[in-house]
């Protein structure tokens, strides 16, 4: 793979892995660093206007994986007249793509294998991952390899593990914490057990068949497996570590999860994209219970050589106690965003107060440091969320649907459950649209957005809430769609149409 890759591509291209769960995108990015080049993750199921943009932003000239995949993502670029932006296919059969060049890994990869890795520098880029952006364009987080090893370096000084132990690969390679699942388990020569597609929501019997060791994944996993049932106490006695990114913990689940694993530990770890992965953790005792606060597990305490604070609007440091926004600094603190100097000038920055000059991320995240001196996770600070796992900006969201013929001034607010998870979107309007309107939107907002971040409810309002600075209150109308929603009277049942719509509410003012 990486003789093929070198062969190929010049030392320090975008390499474009495309699809997972198969033995050739494991290959595929491990070839691409060996190469001395970096990957950029792409769903072949993705939205095509959003692969368009990535491969652009990035300069991605190659594609590998196997071709199935391939084949898919191909045909998508296709069909808008995109096709030229790829010139290489990578891949062990032939992909539906003649007019590309092919490099058949079966016959051409032995032949130019390589010796030993590329050199390249510790600064040189390990991978982008693309979030998305207010601006309905996904940015690119640029991911240094030493970034990467400054963070396997301070897991290792958190996680004592033995060769041979089983861990687990369950998230996307376009969702960071894959990081941990890839490069921790091969650096400690443990066994990496992919989690199939099947077995994702529902993985006890997956745990329990393979001696699982280790465990990754969102908490809402665990939470899903806790209302079926699942989380007997003992269920899965093989786990030693189980590890919860990427949204809220609930204190219910954790104990829950203990109960079911009582040779191992919960750790409910913390870091957006841009910090490499997680910048600290916290280790969950079920009989400690000033452990957490509410109903949500602490963040916890920096990673080794990471620094975390919580600052003021002025980006002063706050006493513990006191609500603010959480920035961190450190060697895990990625390089910017890709071809974006004024959203990365805006998101990396220096504070005055700080003698070293060194480079803080603002996290965008509201924070306090608790009466245990555990930082405690409060929420976005703007109106960026997760659902489903994956992170989105509402205003991404609403720039797609607002550009839709019928659907100006449109404002999408999240819906959350008792323990503070995102369940559902909803999209408020001034106009009455009917089920045909919001069929049309789908239709056309497929294009450009994942389907999990098309609002299932919709409602009309006859004026937007607004606050005294003139900007549209969305805490007031978050307030009253849930009012309405648990409100009968108020709230009228729909059929669920192809368009995702499962509630329409009742006309009517905040």
């Amino acid at each position: 793979m990486a003789g093929a890759l070198h062969a190929s591509v010049p030392v320090g291209s975008a390499v474009g892995v495309v699809g997972q769960r198969h033995a050739l995108a494991y290959s595929a990015v491990l070839g691409t660093l060996y190469a001395g080049c970096h990957y950029v993750p792409l769903q072949a199921h993705a939205p095509v206007q959003k692969l368009v943009s990535i491969l652009k932003t990035a300069g991605i000239r190659c594609l590998v994986g196997e071709a199935t995949a391939l084949t898919q993502l191909t045909e998508q670029l296709a069909q808008v007249g995109e096709l030229g932006l790829i010139d290489v296919l990578v891949s062990d059969e032939a992909p539906s793509c003649p007019d590309r060049r092919w490099v058949n890994l079966t016959t051409q990869a032995p032949a130019q294998a390589l010796r030993a890795p590329v050199a390249v520098d510790d600064e040189a880029l390990a991978y982008v991952l693309f979030t998305s952006g207010s601006t309905g364009q996904p940015k690119g987080v640029q991911v240094t390899r030493a970034n990467v090893t400054a963070y396997l370096q301070a897991l290792g000084q958190c996680w004592d593990l033995e060769p041979g132990f089983r861990a687990s690969q369950f998230h996307d390679f376009s969702f960071d914490p894959s990081v941990s699942d890839l490069f921790n388990t091969w650096r400690l020569a443990g066994e990496l057990c992919v989690v199939p597609t099947q077995a994702l929501l529902t993985p006890l019997a997956f745990i329990q068949a393979n001696d699982l060791q280790v465990w990754s994944s969102v908490p809402s996993i665990g939470v899903f497996m806790q209302r079926l049932g699942m989380l007997k106490p003992g269920a899965m006695p093989s786990l030693r570590i189980s590890r919860f990114a990427g949204e809220p913990l609930p204190v219910s689940m954790a104990q829950a999860w203990s109960l079911a694993t009582p040779n191992g530990r919960v750790e409910n770890h913390y870091g957006p994209t841009e910090a490499t992965v997680d910048v600290s953790r916290h280790v969950f005792v079920p009989s400690d219970t000033a452990s957490a606060s509410g109903r949500i597990v602490p963040i916890g305490r920096a990673f080794p050589g990471m620094t975390l604070k919580v600052v003021d609007e002025r980006g002063h440091p706050v006493v513990p106690g006191e609500v603010g926004e959480l920035v961190f600094a450190g060697p895990q603190v990625s390089r910017g965003y890709l071809g974006d100097p004024v959203k990365t000038a805006q998101q990396f920055v220096r504070f005055d107060w700080d003698i070293s000059r060194q480079i803080w991320y603002r996290s965008g995240d509201r924070a306090v440091v608790n009466a245990n001196g555990e930082l405690e996770c409060l929420g976005r600070i703007d109106h960026q969320i997760k659902l489903s796992g994956k992170r989105v900006d509402l205003g991404d969201i609403e720039s797609v649907l607002s550009a839709l013929p019928g659907l100006t001034g449109l404002v999408v607010v999240p819906l959350k459950d008792a323990n503070g998870h995102v369940t559902q979107l909803a999209a408020v309007t001034e106009q009455a649209l009917t089920d045909e309107d919001k069929q049309r939107a789908r239709t056309q907002a497929l294009a450009h957005l994942d389907k999990v971040f098309f609002p299932s409810v919709w409602c009309q309002v006859e004026a937007m809430p607004r606050m005294v600075s003139g900007k549209i209150d969305r805490k007031a109308l978050v307030d009253w769609v849930a009012q309405r929603l648990a409100t009968k009277s108020t709230m009228r049942s729909t059929e669920s149409s192809k368009a995702g719509s499962k509630l329409t509410l009742e006309k009517s003012t905040p």
